[in-house]
C-alpha cells in the first residue's frame, strides 16, 4: 500500500486531465498535500488558463477563494489543500460553505497523529469530530486507494450536481490495501471490512485506524472471539 495523500494525488490529476472546469491548489503545502495538477500551470496574472493556484499561508482565504469560485455558478470545480489541523485556520469559510451551498471539496492530509517529526502542533486529535458536527458538510476520510477513489467520485459529483461542500483527510504514512473496499462501498457510508456471523465483537474506525482494526481483528480471532470490522 501506499499512503493515502498519494492516492488522492493520482485521483487529482486524472480528474484534472478529464475536466478542464477543476481548479484549485494549497496553501504553500503542495509538496506536502500531493495536490500539484500535472497537466497545467500556475493560475497567475496574464495566465488565466492555468489551474493551478498558489495561496500562500492563507488558509482562510483560500477557503474563501474556494467557496466564492463555486457560487460564481459558472461550473467551476474547486478545490483547496492544507494539513488537516490547520483547518482550524479554515473553519469560518467551511462552515460559510455548507451554510451557502458552496460546492468547494476541502482537501487535507496528515490527517492522524502519525505526522512524522512535526509533532504535537500537526496532530488532529478533536478536528475531524468537530467537522463532522458542521450540518450538510460531508466529511470523508479513506483508508484506502479504493476508498479515496471512491471519495473523490462523491465529491466531484456533490459540488458539480448539487453545490454542496466536502471535507477529505488523507494519511501521510502508507496504508494496505483493505479487503472489501470498493468505490461502490464508499457510497454506502459504512460498510464491512471484514465480515462474520454472530460477531461478538465490533471494531468501527475510519482512516488510518482501519487497518488497525483489522490487525486487532486477526489477534482476537485467534482467542477465539469472532470480529467485525467496520
Amino acid at each position: 500500500g501506499k499512503a493515502t495523500r498519494l492516492h488522492s494525488q493520482d485521483c487529482i490529476n486524472a480528474i484534472a486531465s478529464i475536466l478542464p472546469e477543476f481548479i484549485g491548489g494549497s496553501a504553500d503545502l503542495a509538496p506536502s498535500n500531493m495536490t500539484l495538477m500535472k497537466c497545467t500551470g500556475d493560475f497567475l496574472k496574464d495566465s488565466y488558463s492555468e489551474r493551478n493556484m498558489r495561496f500562500g499561508i492563507r488558509e482562510f482565504g483560500m477557503g474563501a477563494v474556494a467557496n466564492a469560485v463555486s457560487l460564481d455558478k459558472t461550473g467551476l470545480i474547486p478545490y483547496c489543500a492544507t494539513f488537516t489541523i490547520f483547518s482550524d485556520y479554515m473553519r469560518g469559510a467551511i462552515r460559510i460553505a455548507a451554510l451557502s451551498r458552496a460546492g468547494t471539496i476541502f482537501v487535507t492530509t496528515h490527517d492522524s497523529i502519525a505526522v512524522g517529526e512535526d509533532g504535537p502542533t500537526h496532530q488532529p486529535i478533536e478536528t475531524l469530530p468537530s467537522l463532522r458536527l458542521i450540518p450538510d458538510l460531508t466529511v470523508m476520510r479513506p483508508a484506502d486507494g479504493n476508498e479515496t477513489a471512491g471519495a473523490y467520485k462523491y465529491a466531484v459529483e456533490r459540488s458539480k450536481l448539487h453545490s454542496r461542500p466536502t471535507f477529505m483527510a488523507f494519511s501521510r504514512q502508507a496504508l494496505p490495501n483493505l479487503p472489501n473496499s470498493s468505490i461502490e462501498n464508499v457510497q454506502k457510508g459504512a460498510y464491512a471490512v471484514i465480515e462474520c456471523e454472530k460477531p461478538t465483537l465490533i471494531l468501527i474506525g475510519t482512516g488510518s485506524e482501519v487497518s488497525i482494526c483489522v490487525d486487532a481483528a486477526k489477534e482476537l480471532e485467534s482467542t477465539g472471539a469472532k470480529v467485525r470490522v467496520v
